[in-house]
């Protein structure tokens, strides 16, 4: 098996389409970061590391001094040696999760190719489709009603919408112009730790008597507050999923022991690639549900997350809708997109970038 003979960390950087606003902040443009591992022979391992408003720590800066870091640590190391490697990143940048896990990313993607193997099928040859949703933002109702109605024409059949930005009230007119825009649609409410537990009460009840289906609310309080969460379920009809509470499998242990979530939400982000395969476990021995979703990443960030959703087959939300949301760009490869529908057939390796 070949090393890893040199590691480029460079920036790049992307504008979205429209303003992406959440009850966490506005976003223009992304800054991410690109990774690409050169093999003694010849192979490449490639990922991205994304910014979040949901992770401000995770700036462009933090990332690339946090993954050149790691050059040091793993030039010179034999690729085969995949799990030391992943090790060896999380412990030295475990305070910069998206760090290591693009840097996991790149490994795999390199090791994957040194196989001759798709990383679907390292990761469980499961399938090879997905469909995903589509995220609206924390706009008004007006504004709410005409994105949805462009969304289900663009074949979107499942609809994420952000909330908690204002009042319970205002937050259910926003659910309700996506229902009248898509009646069709299958919706999920992301509260981005934005509610108080009487405010997301109150929410569920005004959705509850406008008999407006959703499938799950997700992260309505903060991250740490599992006591909110766990009353929260016991008060309303709706399940709750983890996302922010849940970047590790000992998070996952942790909510589920706590009574405070029905499902999570995995982002390879978060967790890279083999965390996320630990929290599948976690969360199928709780006999919980699963979500997965992104960052701002580019198709070459997002093509490990839609292999690690066809290869385990495991996840029934999927909302890994980035490359929408950003103005488009020349990468070609990682997965084909037809609509809201993504496949990694005919890749021969890695994620085929």
């Amino acid at each position: 098996m070949p090393i890893i003979q040199t590691i480029e960390i460079n920036p790049i950087s992307f504008k979205l389409k429209k303003p992406f606003v959440t009850a966490g902040g506005t976003k223009t443009e992304t800054h991410n970061v690109q990774i690409t591992l050169h093999l003694a022979d010849g192979t490449l391992g490639m990922a991205e590391a994304s910014s979040s408003i949901a992770m401000p720590n995770e700036s462009q800066e933090n990332m690339i001094k946090a993954l050149k870091s790691l050059i040091p640590e793993l030039r010179g190391k034999l690729i085969e040696n995949y799990r030391e490697l992943v090790a060896t990143s999380w412990r030295l940048q475990s305070l910069h999760p998206t760090a290591a896990a693009a840097m996991e990313c790149a490994i795999l993607d390199a090791y994957t190719r040194t196989l001759d193997q798709p990383l679907a099928d390292f990761l469980g040859a499961k399938g090879t489709v997905i469909e995903t949703d589509l995220t609206l933002s924390l706009v008004s109702p007006k504004e709410l009603l005409k994105l949805s109605r462009d969304a289900w024409k663009k074949g979107f059949r499942r609809l994420k919408v952000k909330l908690g930005g204002t009042s319970p009230e205002e937050d259910c007119e926003r659910m309700k112009a996506v229902q009248k825009g898509a009646p069709k649609a299958a919706l999920v409410a992301d509260g981005n730790q934005g509610f108080g537990l009487s405010q997301a009460v109150d929410f569920m009840h005004r959705v509850k008597r406008a008999q407006i289906p959703i499938v799950f609310l997700e992260q309505p309080f903060r991250k740490h507050d599992l006591r909110s969460m766990r009353l929260f379920r016991q008060r309303t009809h709706v399940p709750v999923f983890a996302d922010e509470s849940v970047l590790s499998a000992a998070d996952a242990v942790r909510v589920f022991e706590a009574e405070a979530a029905d499902g999570v939400n995995i982002k390879v982000a978060k967790s890279g690639l083999l965390g996320a395969l630990d929290i599948i476990h976690i969360a199928q021995r709780f006999k919980k549900r699963l979500a997965i979703g992104c960052m701002e990443e580019s198709k070459l960030g997002l093509a490990a997350s839609v292999h690690l959703a066809c290869g385990t087959g495991a996840f029934e939300w999927v909302d890994l809708d980035s490359v929408f949301l950003l103005e488009p760009n020349s990468q070609r490869g990682g997965f084909l997109m037809k609509g809201p529908k993504f496949s990694v057939k005919g890749i021969r390796s890695g994620i085929g970038m």
